[in-house]
């Protein structure tokens, strides 16, 4: 989750540039920030934390730097995700020991053992990464060779983790090393950078990029660093999109107000529509193998984890055995599977740690293990035999929506293209690419109702219990309606399926408990009306989201979305959970608080 970032080069405002590429990595944790960086034959540590300043940025972070301008051309960065340890400035990283500074992203699980290497009255923070410089420091101290100290200390560690680290006593050398984690090195023209995600090389012309490998220690000079690379590789700049806000108040904002631009992105170049079938390059050279598939599985967490949900209906629905699994839970709920089952995995980021771990079991049993991911060279992306980029472009939000959206486009790609392999006629092919392509349209007719939807989230502020109801399909919706208001809101919410109400959740319905049902024309929607009387048999709240030119008496309110073709009803959830991302923004906004950094998340989780 952490967010590091290094810069060793020649140019003199290094200072300026560490702090530009924490800014950047905010999305990873922004419990603390932290800087470090060496002038002449002295370092210099800043830091600031949540118990310093509550909702604090990168500028209370500068303030501390009494010269920004300072000649400096080497230093680290960290913005933090706290685990071991609270969100106090303590705690915040870089952590030192003698003349060694480190910043640190990772778990190390077996921190409480490691403590007893150490002498634990020198300790003064809470964190794993303190005992990690700790442990460097004393055998350095003993071996005087600071990189086979750091090899030794990594073996140590249990868990995935990443350090980079700056010495006062090499003062023209960074060292990094990974074990389990993701960390780039890039050459720019003015030095080298050195950070756990791709979004911290925007604004950098990069010659070339290489990810250090589990296992490796990489001592990085000015122009370049000293292990043999494996593959140089070129960033993609579809990827590093410009993230400038774009006049909104939010990220988060941008991101749902671009979504029909994004996916039109994600299906250009894909359709092909006389023959009814997807084009689909990243999995193109296994299509054989795919074609004798028995069972795909989906894999992910959280948001993800709902795409997943999306993605084993659909393929149901086509004929295409499929099952979701919660990334977490896999590998210890005895899964059952046969060896010729295929898995994909899907993460925004491509780094969940959950995920991630399931991934390399699949790869102990020999399954085909494919990825649904939006960054390019992510260790998803790396790690899996083949897969598909959703090209959501950089998505800055934490609470994830057009990364969502982009996913399910993608998911109907792929199962038209599979779908195509087996049983799928042409005809059937193309009467789906037909109506998705109106997709994109339809989301930017329901994002022109931002202004009712924002009065709809001052109207119901004061309510603080909801459901997100819907049946087949728009369960979907619902689950991930559900989590979206909790994350950035801090509302609790639950999702249920709606025809599950009468089987105990519709115990605590009464005027103060508020129902978010998504009811389109769709093939179980006289089933919802029933459901629906239920609630309001109950004196319980409903807001509706419904197709155009649906009254729908029975709810309180309603937001209209437009119409799909019925034969085509799993479409919907593309365009159903726009309406309620609007909505969780907007209450997010009534009560204070602030959809960018939702309290106690990080926007990439790399620690189980």
């Amino acid at each position: 989750m952490c967010g590091i970032f290094g810069y060793n080069g020649i140019e003199p405002d290094g200072v300026k540039k560490i702090l530009e590429g924490i800014h950047r990595l905010e999305h990873r944790g922004y419990d603390s920030m932290g800087i470090a960086f060496l002038t002449g034959d002295k370092v210099e540590c800043f830091k600031v934390a949540e118990d310093e300043k509550v909702g604090f940025d990168i500028k209370d972070l500068a303030k501390k730097i009494p010269n920004k301008k300072v000649i400096c051309n080497i230093g680290i960065g960290h913005t933090r995700w706290a685990t071991y340890g609270g969100k106090t400035v303590k705690n915040a990283h870089p952590h030192f020991s003698n003349g060694l500074f480190i910043v640190h992203n990772g778990n190390v699980e077996n921190f409480e053992a490691l403590k007893k290497e150490i002498d634990a009255h020198t300790l003064y923070s809470e964190t794993d990464s303190e005992v990690i410089v700790k442990l460097i420091d004393k055998i350095f101290q003993d071996t005087g060779d600071l990189v086979k100290s750091i090899e030794k200390v990594m073996k140590m560690l249990v868990g995935a983790n990443v350090i980079l680290i700056m010495s006062k006593d090499h003062p023209g050398q960074l060292f990094a090393a990974n074990k389990g984690g993701t960390i780039l090195l890039g050459k720019s023209d003015s030095g080298v950078i050195i950070a756990s995600d791709p979004s911290a090389f925007e604004g950098y012309h990069i010659i070339k990029k290489r990810n250090l490998e589990t296992n490796e220690v990489a001592v990085i000079h000015s122009d370049f660093w000293d292990i043999i690379a494996k593959e140089v590789v070129t960033i993609e700049e579809d990827y590093l999109q410009d993230i400038d806000k774009n006049g909104c108040d939010f990220y988060m904002e941008k991101e749902i107000f671009e979504q029909g631009a994004v996916l039109r992105g994600t299906m250009s170049g894909r359709l092909i529509l006389d023959k009814g079938n997807a084009r689909l390059g990243g999995i193109n050279e296994i299509a054989r193998e795919l074609r004798n598939v028995e069972t795909f599985h989906f894999v992910g967490c959280g948001t993800a984890y709902n795409a997943c949900s999306y993605a084993t209906l659909l393929f149901n629905r086509f004929g295409i055995s499929a099952r979701a699994w919660i990334a977490s839970e896999f590998c210890y709920s005895h899964p059952v599977f046969g060896p010729n089952d295929a898995f994909f995995f899907i993460s925004q980021s491509g780094e969940t740690a959950d995920t991630i771990e399931v991934v390399e079991e699949i790869q102990i049993k020999g399954n085909i293990c494919l990825g649904i991911v939006n960054v390019p060279d992510s260790r998803i992306a790396r790690l899996t035999d083949a897969g598909v980029y959703i090209r959501a472009g950089k998505e800055k939000g934490v609470a994830s929506t057009k990364a969502f959206t982009a996913q399910l486009v993608t998911i109907v790609l792929l199962a038209i293209y599979l779908a195509r392999q087996r049983k799928m006629t042409i005809d059937t092919g193309m009467g789906i690419i037909e109506e998705l392509i109106l997709i994109p349209e339809k989301i930017e007719k329901v994002l022109k109702q931002k202004n009712s939807i924002k009065r709809l989230a001052e109207k119901y502020k004061e309510f603080k219990n909801y459901y997100f109801l819907g049946r087949y399909f728009n369960s979907v919706v619902a689950q991930e309606g559900s989590l979206k208001l909790k994350e950035i809101s801090y509302m609790h919410a639950e999702s249920y399926p709606l025809g599950e109400m009468k089987h105990g959740p519709l115990a605590l319905i009464d005027p103060s408990f508020c129902s978010v049902v998504i009811i389109p024309n769709d093939s179980v929607h006289s089933k919802g009306v029933v459901n629906v009387r239920e609630i309001k048999g109950r004196d319980g709240v409903v807001i509706a989201i419904v197709a155009e030119g649906n009254s729908f008496e029975l709810a309180d309110d309603i937001i209209e979305i437009p119409e799909i073709k019925p034969r085509y009803e799993y479409l919907y959830p593309i365009i159903a959970t726009i309406p309620l991302q609007l909505f969780s923004y907007y209450m997010a906004l009534e009560l204070n608080c602030n959809p960018d950094k939702p309290r106690n998340l990080a926007k990439t989780v790399t620690v189980g």
